[in-house]
């Protein structure tokens, strides 16, 4: 009987953890509804291109920086479908800041990678962590 009861609740909680178990990007979202998709640690020349996994469909998209400052001239962003959208930023992202919300032209797109230009980082400065969002 004990080993009954012990199988029993041995099932049972692996089938609560089965139940409670999400993926990891889907607790990435924040209280604005903003969802982490990617990151890149630029290497500080001035030009580098995010890649993004998946089908990411949204109507909005931004960039922060996590670890250091960055001046981010502009990203064109590329979609699925072959088509592009040129982004003039021309912000001074502080430490932990993002870009405005942007908005993506047409309905729902899926994003395939973004072309970051900012300006060069001086040798022997820390290199920013940029964190890409959507919604």
């Amino acid at each position: 009987m004990n080993r009954v009861t012990l199988i029993a609740t041995a099932l049972a909680a692996t089938a609560g953890a089965a139940v409670v178990t999400t993926p990891a990007a889907a607790q990435r979202w924040n209280d604005a509804g903003w969802r982490t998709i990617g990151y890149k640690t630029v290497n500080g020349r001035d030009t580098d291109t995010i890649n993004l996994p998946g089908r990411t469909r949204q109507t909005a998209v931004r960039l922060c920086t996590i670890n250091a400052p960055v001046h981010i001239r502009d990203f064109d962003i590329r979609f699925e479908n072959g088509r592009t959208q040129d982004v003039n930023t021309r912000a001074r992202l502080g430490t932990g800041r993002c870009t405005r919300a942007i908005d993506l032209r047409g309905n729902r797109r899926d994003i395939d990678r973004i072309r970051l230009k900012y300006e060069p980082i001086a040798r022997g400065w820390r290199r920013p962590l940029i964190r890409v969002q959507v919604r």
